[in-house]
């Protein structure tokens, strides 16, 4: 019984690190709309399609972004807030190679406010922490256990 429950532990474990990327995608505005393109944010594995959303979003908010597709993907976190002060928080896939963050951007009617990139699995997300307790949790049951019996 001990050795099934380590072994169950350990598999769940390396399944968890084995998935592809996975990040936040959507957008999000302080007056309560979405945007039309972005949708809702949500969990969404990285590929082709989801970068390609990603990619249109951003040449319409930071044209300099623009780069050429790859098959290696990271996530990133972007918030502006426009003269009125309505902020927008944008969140997705983007092209390893691309660099959302290159530099504070100030447009005629909005300014960057925050930028990230990250290349873990929904890093630009709070729900991240949530799944790294759920493993450490399943862990240190598996030990217990083991140690118990």
């Amino acid at each position: 019984m001990k050795l099934i429950i380590l072994s169950l532990c350990i598999l769940l474990t390396n399944i968890y690190a084995t998935q592809a990327l996975r990040c936040m995608q959507g957008g999000k505005f302080t007056d309560g709309s979405i945007s039309l393109v972005w949708g809702r944010h949500e969990i969404t594995e990285c590929n082709m399609a989801s970068t390609a959303i990603s990619a249109i979003n951003l040449l319409l908010i930071k044209p300099s972004t623009v780069s050429f597709p790859s098959d290696e993907y990271k996530c990133y976190h972007l918030r502006y807030e426009d003269v009125n002060k309505i902020a927008g928080i944008f969140k997705g896939c983007i092209y390893k190679n691309q660099d959302v963050c290159d530099g504070v951007y100030k447009g005629d009617t909005f300014t960057e406010v925050f930028c990230s990139q990250c290349n873990e699995d929904e890093c630009n997300s709070s729900i991240r922490f949530a799944s790294d307790w759920k493993i450490l949790s399943l862990t240190m049951f598996a030990i217990l256990t083991y140690l118990m019996q």
